[in-house]
């Protein structure tokens, strides 16, 4: 079963009635990567399920980008090697480098557990 986002007076009223729950972040998919939006204009960025199955366990991973950096839209912001293939993955949107994974380039294999939590990229703030 599905759950309908709220609309705004059913959050009010929930809130006056003290049944106030924190909204669950909104993911979505686009050419491989997940998107997280973590509030107005900031973005996580991790690799998606569907992606990670199709390239099978990852040895190797490169970030050619570090906090601060300006991305264009199709820019590289992660290269994999695999058993199967090397991939490179490019960011769906524009804007600035707030925050990178280190973990994932010390230890590629991180990503092949498939938690979200673990296997993102880095965070984007979107101009």
């Amino acid at each position: 079963m599905t759950e309908h986002p709220q609309s705004f007076w059913q959050r009010l009223m929930n809130l006056f009635r003290g049944k106030h729950t924190a909204s669950t972040p909104t993911v979505t998919v686009k050419d491989g990567v997940w998107l997280e939006m973590r509030d107005q204009g900031h973005y996580r960025l991790g690799l998606a399920s569907d992606a990670l199955e199709q390239i099978g366990d990852i040895s190797f991973a490169d970030l050619p980008i570090l906090a601060d950096d300006v991305l264009a839209a199709g820019d590289d912001i992660l290269e994999v090697e695999s058993d199967k293939a090397v991939e490179n993955f490019k960011t769906p949107y524009a804007g600035t480098v707030v925050k990178v994974n280190e973990d994932l380039v010390t230890d590629p294999t991180v990503i092949n557990g498939n938690k979200q939590a673990d296997n993102w990229v880095l965070d984007l703030q979107v101009a």
